[in-house]
């Protein structure tokens, strides 16, 4: 798990270091991944120094948030509502996104941020890769099984928008921590597969969470004829996600 950090973090940094020269979605992306993974695989370490840091990198990813929902939601409203409408909506929320933008630029040319980085970097050089890294991961993914199927009875028996929240965050729990055991000499398949089944549900999961975010977005944006139009289409997206993750939980065996 050792050298997975390691190089997770090289990657946190160089999205970080294009970002703040020039904004762009595709390496927020990189970023924002790359600390969820980092994240998830310090939640099974346990100690109070993986706890601080896990603590770090979320009030980090926090800041990014914003910038992420919106731009999703303009590939989106493009996607759904024709080429003046979408016009028109950039136009009123213009503001906004870039201000989401600039938090983000803001974070990554600050002090704070510098500073952990280098602490961060420093630590991982210091710690030598554990022995029992490999069998930790299949521990921890076990763990995290455990925790999403039962996240996953849940959402079907209780049925609302934070039972399946839950059960994305679980999923992508198990798919991170899949992933950093994947070099396991015996296991190294089956973890995997499990990684490959946890993609193709959370990409499911992805898209029906980002109608419900936006649906939010537009209940705090002005009362607008275009505004009112694309929640339309998001609410129809959003229960046509929803009848397409049950359909394929209902085919796949991992979380029963």
């Amino acid at each position: 798990m050792h050298q997975t950090l390691f190089n997770i973090s090289g990657e946190i940094e160089e999205a970080g270091n294009a970002l703040s020269l020039t904004y762009s979605p595709g390496q927020l992306y990189a970023l924002r991944v790359n600390i969820r993974r980092t994240r998830s695989i310090l939640k099974h370490f346990g100690s109070h120094k993986s706890r601080s840091y896990r603590k770090t990198w979320g009030g980090f990813a926090a800041v990014t948030n914003d910038a992420r929902d919106w731009d999703v939601f303009l590939i989106t409203a493009e996607k759904l509502l024709t080429p003046g409408d979408y016009n028109s909506f950039e136009a009123l929320n213009r503001e906004q996104v870039q201000s989401s933008h600039e938090a983000v630029l803001e974070m990554l040319t600050s002090a704070p941020w510098r500073r952990h980085l280098q602490e961060w970097k420093q630590q991982l050089e210091q710690t030598g890769e554990e022995s029992s890294g490999q069998d930790q991961a299949l521990t921890s993914l076990e763990r995290a099984l455990a925790k999403a199927r039962q996240a996953l009875q849940l959402a079907l028996t209780v049925d609302n928008d934070r039972r399946w929240h839950k059960f994305r965050i679980a999923v992508k729990e198990v798919r991170y921590v899949a992933d950093s055991g994947r070099d396991h000499p015996v296991k190294g398949e089956y973890l995997a597969e499990v990684s490959a089944t946890c993609r193709s549900v959370q990409t499911l999961l992805g898209n029906w969470h980002d109608t419900v975010v936006q649906l939010d977005i537009l209940s705090e944006l002005a009362d607008t004829d275009v505004h009112d139009r694309l929640g339309s289409l998001v609410r129809q997206r959003k229960e046509q996600f929803l009848s397409e993750i049950r359909s394929e939980l209902h085919e796949q065996p991992l979380f029963r």
